[in-house]
């Protein structure tokens, strides 16, 4: 008993050490990071990226656990972008406009909760709600802004599809050392903190692995994303989100339809979800047989159940402005006689709950207006030698969308970051396709010119005679 008290504290003491000199380096980097924000926004772009998503103060110890990283560097990206000429305006297309009007929308169903004596008990909750998706929205301007060419297109998600490789790596290993028998999580006190969430988040990086795979120039770069692919797949399984598991068949079995060898695809579908069931540990395979009983047997399945009757309900009765954000609350759970349940489970309950019919139908709009869009320059561009792999990246998109969609039935993420990078990549991808074709429509233009000069120059020599 004795040895293992101190080998507890020597552990400890191990722990302290290790999370205090993470602090420290932790700052440094945050030194540097904050102050070339302001000089170089776009870089501030991309600190915010890997600060939103990795959480790298949670690895830390002490106050700066608790410092609003975030924000000390969104602020200074904001007021360097005010001042570089590197930026450009945010393309005005069908997706900008589907997204403003929806931001619109959630400021007028906030301030309906304010004016609602039945919903005022949530107001705190709904205007705190409403601070953290408009930052998320004016981030996602500013990358409009700031990713002005397809290099720093590529940047944003090495950035961002690095980090969630990281992710996959940490929990492959994790699963291997313990057989698959423990749940992985995503970072603490971060949107990734749930093992749905995480679920959810590491399918939507499946397709950006995939596409920096085929796309980047690097050999050690392309292994990189190669290798993290079957890692990811281990990662969302190791997760035991139904919902998850749900999205990656759903991902995996398009993914090999939009493939060129479409059999080729199938087979290798069919063999990595034997693999999966046959290596999946004992209380993974458990926790998945519970689909065919959930609603009867599963607390949980039942619980969401529940918080889509209500949405329903509720729905009926404010169908135009619905109850704002986080109106999943227990007063109006009893308004309705129904056992509350903690969040709407869906995407599409939530919108609908919180923001009515027009918040829905404006959420369901920019989410098909991005997969056509996609699917327009996949077709334009797709086959060609796009110098910025403009197709790879918007059959990306695609594939994303997909899993979002699926996995989103059973998950409250309405809101999720990760959701709102790809509209804005698609707006971009619109923009550089539009470049793109502008200058091949140059190119041919002055081809042809070149041709009727050469034309035109042979008719006016002289003709030799016999």
């Amino acid at each position: 008993m004795s040895i293992g008290t101190a080998g507890s504290g020597s552990c400890h003491n191990r722990g302290f050490w290790s999370g205090l000199l993470r602090s420290y380096v932790f700052l440094v980097i945050l030194a540097v990071l904050v102050p070339l924000a302001l000089v170089q926004p776009f870089s501030g772009l991309l600190s915010y990226t890997w600060i939103s998503y990795f959480n790298p103060h949670e690895y830390t110890y002490g106050f700066t656990r608790h410092l609003p990283v975030a924000l000390m560097v969104a602020i200074p990206t904001l007021l360097g972008l005010l001042f570089t000429t590197e930026r450009k305006l945010p393309t005005f297309t069908r997706e900008t406009f589907l997204l403003l009007s929806l931001w619109i929308w959630f400021l007028l169903t906030t301030a309906n909760v304010s004016q609602s004596a039945e919903l005022t008990h949530h107001w705190v909750d709904t205007e705190q709600k409403l601070g953290l998706v408009s930052k998320t929205f004016l981030m996602l301007f500013a990358s409009l802004m700031l990713v002005t060419n397809a290099k720093r297109l590529r940047h944003w998600y090495l950035v961002t599809a690095g980090i969630f490789a990281i992710f996959a790596t940490k929990s492959f290993v994790f699963g291997i050392l313990t057989a698959g028998q423990y749940k992985v999580y995503g970072p603490p006190n971060s949107m990734l903190a749930d093992n749905n969430d995480f679920g959810l988040a590491m399918n939507i990086a499946l397709p950006m692995f995939l596409c920096l795979a085929r796309t980047e120039s690097s050999r050690p770069w392309r292994w990189v994303f190669r290798a993290a692919i079957p890692m990811g797949i281990v990662t969302v399984v190791l997760t035991f989100s139904r919902g998850a598991m749900l999205g990656l068949l759903i991902l995996l079995m398009v993914w090999a339809m939009k493939s060129r060898y479409k059999v080729l695809g199938a087979a290798g579908l069919s063999l990595v979800v034997l693999i999966l069931f046959l290596a999946a540990p004992q209380a993974w395979i458990q926790r998945m047989e519970t689909l065919r009983t959930a609603p009867q047997t599963d607390a949980s399945a039942r619980s969401r159940l529940r918080a889509w009757e209500f949405a329903a309900r509720f729905s009926r009765d404010h169908p135009l402005l619905g109850g704002g954000f986080e109106t999943f609350t227990q007063p109006l759970y009893a308004r309705y006689a129904i056992e509350e349940t903690h969040g709407p489970h869906s995407i599409y309950f939530q919108m609908l709950a919180e923001h009515g019919i027009p918040g829905l139908l404006l959420f369901l709009a920019l989410i098909a207006s991005c997969y056509l869009s996609c699917r327009t320059i996949v077709r334009d561009l797709g086959d060609k030698d796009s110098p910025g792999h403009l197709g790879e990246y918007a059959r990306m998109v695609q594939l994303s969308l997909v899993t979002f969609l699926v996995s989103g039935a059973f998950l409250g993420r309405a809101y999720f970051d990760l959701f709102y990078q790809l509209v804005a990549t698609v707006i971009i991808l619109k923009y550089l396709a539009s470049q793109e074709r502008d200058t091949q429509e140059l190119e041919l233009t002055e081809s042809i010119d070149d041709v009727e000069f050469d034309h035109q120059l042979v008719q006016l020599l002289p003709h030799t005679t016999r």
